[in-house]
This record gives structure tokens, sequence and C-alpha cells, in this order.
């Protein structure tokens, strides 16, 4: 698939989601319910959850990062110019 294709589609799927996400916020029927939830509920209860976890998983990630990096290793030349001078 050329890229000029897959820019038109991600365009075209885009406009859809938008006008879709839309109709689910504003113009949904208030007496469908999934869940005990209506449609409007679900479309703001999605997002703000997915936003929340991909935070918990960055911060996740940090925190696996520094769990698992060593600490870095000390000059030799640094320290033994510093002993010279305190005997």
């Amino acid at each position: 698939m050329r890229d000029v294709t897959q820019g038109r589609l991600l365009l075209a799927l885009s406009f859809l989601t938008m006008a879709l996400y839309f109709w689910a916020i504003f113009l949904a029927p208030q007496d469908v319910e999934f869940l005990g939830r209506t449609i409007s509920d679900w479309a703001v209860i999605i997002p703000v959850m997915f936003i929340v976890y991909l935070f918990l998983v960055v911060v996740a990630w940090i925190g696996w990062a520094m769990a698992t990096t060593p600490p870095p290793i000390p000059l030799a030349g640094k320290d033994s110019e510093e002993g010279k001078g305190t005997i």
C-alpha cells in the first residue's frame, strides 16, 4: 500500500472516529444502557481510563528503568587525589 493511500485512509478513519465520538457524547439516546451506563458515559469513561493507564505505564517504566540501571562506576583518579590531601 502506498503512503498516499495510507494517508487518505488515516484521514478518513480520523474523521469517521471524530463523528462517531461526537455522536456518542452529544446525540446518543439516553435510554440505551450497557452495564448500567449510557453511551455518553462510556464515551467519557473509556478515554479517561486509557489516559490514566497510559500515564501509569510510563511511571512504571520509569520506575523499572531506575530499579534495573546499575549505579555509575566511580572515577579512580578523583578519589585518589582527594585522599592525598587529607593525610
